[in-house]
């Protein structure tokens, strides 16, 4: 009888120590105003439905305001510079979701609308340069850390599988000295955030900025890098697994239904903004393994 019990608890044990943590994806988020996102949730159609099933973890004032709580997760949920806008998480999360219906899925956002990525998101040269490192990169990585630490607190397992970008407008706005060198800093912030996050394969999807009728030739040179440092352009900036994602036909605010911005080339209206996470949600996906 002892002999029973001794084996029924040794099972139970190793039933306990064998049981995996699930598995959750996690998705990165970062850039500036088109990152945030200018779309509108008031100009939302029928066909645009959020999969609640997806999570989200943000950061907080001055730089995302929704109605949440940030650092918190909650099922997605509009993340933008106020409560009445979203970004390209909407689209990508209940895409993502829809093309992946096994898959557990999360996304953690830090954007910050008129930033440049030559001081602002600056990684450093290495792990060590503290001093290079620009405020808002310094917030990202906080926010992604403590994000996949809370997921492991809920009992999950997060492995991050990619990253969106959707910036370079300030870079572009500085000149041509700035501009010029776009291709290499993204390049550098890809490789750094890949070290830092210890994910030498994460995959990295970004989307041309300044769609015509925007012109000018600092904005050829930012589009020239974003071009180059794809991994299908195989120029010396071309990263692995980065991805760039065409966006010149996105509707844009100018046209956005009930617009207070008829002039306003640069962003994405609603539609646009759902579209970019549609195309982002779709390139990811065609690239995982």
């Amino acid at each position: 009888m002892r002999g029973n019990l001794i084996l029924i608890l040794t099972f139970i044990c190793f039933s306990c120590f064998g049981q995996k943590k699930p598995v959750i994806e996690v998705y990165l988020i970062g850039g500036q105003s088109n990152a945030t996102g200018q779309g509108y949730l008031s100009n939302m159609d029928h066909s645009m439905k959020v999969d609640r099933r997806v999570l989200i973890y943000h950061s907080g004032k001055p730089h995302l305001n929704s109605n949440f709580l940030p650092d918190q997760w909650f099922p997605l949920h509009a993340s933008s510079e106020s409560p009445d806008r979203f970004g390209p998480e909407l689209g990508f999360g209940s895409q993502l979701q829809n093309l992946r219906p096994k898959a557990r899925i999360a996304i953690v956002k830090h954007a910050h609308s008129g930033t440049n990525l030559y001081k602002q998101w600056n990684p450093g040269k290495d792990q060590k340069d503290r001093i290079n490192q620009g405020l808002q990169y310094k917030i990202f990585m906080s926010t992604v850390k403590s994000g996949l630490d809370s997921l492991v607190k809920r009992g999950y397992q997060p492995v991050i599988k990619g990253m969106l970008w959707q910036q370079g407008e300030s870079d572009a706005d500085k000149g041509e000295e700035i501009s010029k060198s776009y291709g290499k800093n993204l390049k550098q912030f890809i490789i750094r955030v890949r070290q830092d996050l210890k994910t030498a394969n994460m995959l990295f999807v970004y989307g041309y900025v300044y769609p015509p009728p925007n012109k000018s030739i600092s904005i050829d040179e930012v589009r020239n890098g974003q071009r180059e440092v794809a991994s299908n352009a195989k120029t010396p900036l071309s990263v692995r697994n980065a991805y760039v994602i065409l966006t010149d036909d996105l509707s844009q605010r100018a046209s956005d239904k009930n617009t207070r911005y008829p002039k306003d080339y640069i962003h994405f209206g609603t539609k646009g903004t759902w579209e970019l996470g549609l195309r982002m949600a779709e390139e990811i996906n065609k690239h995982l393994k």
